[in-house]
């Protein structure tokens, strides 16, 4: 990510999504719907509202050099050899994505699909509002660069037909598209899949004046949007068994909505749908559930709301029936717990496999399949930074306020790509320390272990999915009790030249002078730096 942001930053927009498409194969729908949880994680969150426009630096990437990109895209690898050929069953996100990346890597592959275009929930769900019929046609021109082959209003009726068709690999990428219900009966619910595709074709809907949305996720807001753009509709309400603070939805999403006029209604859970009447139960927030959220708990008491259509979007199921033909297994709801079946040659990717999701999470299944069947390697930017060389116009800028926005940079980022210390920042009692060690690029955090009170602000702030600093960094202990009563990876000084060091659960003692010691070097290197310039760090 600070990789891209810095091509865009600079101009340099066909770098930039040269970096994207390594590991991202739908940079405009990521780019436009995407709930950019790595935005929530990036320290400049801490600092701004805004944070470091992560999501809107990859869509103006892709608008910029799509053109330039595309021609010249290449197959990698050929990892194939002729003996590997794959069917993608479903055209979605899931399937675009496995199919850009095993193409890339010289596997042939082929997409059925039941429609008639590609593009899944995005092509034929969300409405055009939200995202460009463009931009989509856009990601599938890009997936189907490297060869995939496709068919369209083919519905595959089971993997052994596949099979038996001489493909090696069947990936079920099918999506989640059977209705949920919120238990008010038969033809008193409109699915809201149904509604939203019918809305997106143009369909004439006669709703009434009072619309009641249940549910609380993305796709229940953009129904409540989407009925509040239709004719005769002046109320719409969106009804949700708990709070604002457990809904499921994008923040931003609920805001757009409640922007449109559409009311929030919530600790309310449907009972009773009579005439143009919806009766709810008025609840409350009990203990937490297995998810870690708080139930909801009825009070007793009821209100009463108007309601001339009722759109149900509490949660859309899995069709298991290609899963229980080939003999998957999965839970009741149709989920799986990995990519791999457990089938010979079966897969599975996107919301088939994990229930309702979003379509970076069908990218990552996507990503682990292709992994999976050709050894696909997407590490070739893992290490990328265009701020490589910068470290000290990092330190330069470390802790410096931006007074003039007009003279800021679009996303302003710290360069954490580069220098990442912000738990020796926020450390109250500074027992993460940031020292320099002859031999290695970077400076390394090093963990003070007599100086923690394990308060977890390094943890909190730390900007790495589940980084826990004063768990997870190399530890320094002052005493054999400490080291004794600690779980982490560290060392502790026996005397000038040697010390008793933990790695990945053996302890040892050596001389970290000596090159054969059993360590990774950069563990040698970074006790012999705290031993030779750091040795205040050590308790005499």
């Amino acid at each position: 990510i600070p990789a891209y942001l810095a091509a865009v930053d600079e101009g340099r927009f066909e770098d930039a999504l040269n970096i994207i498409v390594e590991r991202n194969a739908l940079p405009f729908i990521t780019g436009t719907i995407c709930p950019h949880p790595c935005g929530r994680a990036c320290e400049r969150a801490f600092y701004e509202p805004e944070g470091a426009q992560i999501r809107a630096s990859k869509l103006k990437a892709a608008r910029e050099a799509m053109t330039a990109v595309l021609p010249k895209l290449r197959t990698q690898a050929i990892a194939n050899d002729g003996e590997r050929n794959v069917a993608v069953i479903g055209g979605g996100p899931a399937g675009l994505a496995t199919a850009f990346f095993l193409t890339r890597a010289g596997v042939p592959v082929t997409i059925f699909e039941a429609r008639d275009s590609l593009g899944g929930v995005v092509r034929h769900v969300i409405p055009e509002f939200r995202i460009a019929s463009d931009d989509i046609s856009h990601d599938a021109e890009l997936c189907l660069a490297f060869g995939a082959k496709v068919q369209l209003n083919a519905r595959v009726k089971s993997i052994d037909e596949l099979k038996a068709q001489g493909f090696t690999d069947v990936v079920v990428a099918t999506g989640a598209w059977m209705p949920g219900s919120a238990g008010l009966g038969e033809g008193a619910e409109l699915d809201v899949l149904e509604f939203l595709e019918a809305a997106k074709k143009g369909e004439k809907l006669e709703l009434g004046e009072d619309v009641v949305v249940i549910g609380a996720g993305n796709t229940a807001m953009d129904a409540a949007r989407v009925a509040k753009r239709l004719a005769g509709v002046k109320n719409v309400r969106l009804v949700y068994r708990r709070t604002k603070k457990q809904m499921p939805a994008d923040e931003e999403e609920l805001d757009l909505a409640l922007a449109d006029g559409v009311e929030f209604c919530e600790l309310l859970a449907p009972k009773a749908l009579n005439g143009a009447v919806l009766t709810c139960d008025v609840m409350e927030l009990g203990e937490p559930d297995a998810s870690g959220r708080r139930s909801p708990v009825a009070t007793g008491e009821t209100v009463e709301l108007p309601a001339t259509t009722v759109i149900c979007a509490v949660g859309e199921g899995i069709d298991a029936s290609l899963y229980d033909a080939a003999g998957v297994e999965h839970d009741r709801r149709g989920r799986l717990a990995a990519t791999s079946t457990g089938v010979e040659g079966v897969w599975a990717a996107g919301d088939c496999r994990r229930g309702p999701a979003t379509v970076v999470e069908a990218i990552a299944d996507a990503a682990e399949v292709a992994r999976a069947i050709a050894g696909v390697d997407f590490n070739k930017y893992a290490d990328c930074n265009e701020q490589a060389g910068r470290e000290g116009t990092c330190y330069e800028r470390k802790g410096s306020l931006c007074r003039d926005k007009r003279n800021c940079t679009k996303t302003r980022c710290l360069g954490c790509g580069s220098v990442c210390e912000v738990c020796c920042d926020v450390c109250p009692n500074r027992a993460n320390v940031a020292i320099k060690v002859p031999g290695l690029a970077k400076h390394q955090v090093v963990h003070v272990d007599g100086m923690c009170n394990e308060c977890g602000n390094c943890a909190v702030f730390c900007p790495y999915q589940e980084g826990r600093p004063y768990k997870d960094k190399l530890t320094l202990f002052w005493s054999e009790e400490d080291m004794e009563n600690s779980e982490n990876e560290g060392f502790l000084a026996v005397d000038e030249d040697h010390f008793k060091v933990r790695v990945a659960g053996t302890v040892r003692t050596v001389s970290v002078d000596a090159v054969n010691t059993g360590l990774p070097e950069a563990v040698r290197l970074t006790i012999r730096a705290v031993r030779d310039n750091y040795s205040y760090l050590l308790k005499k």
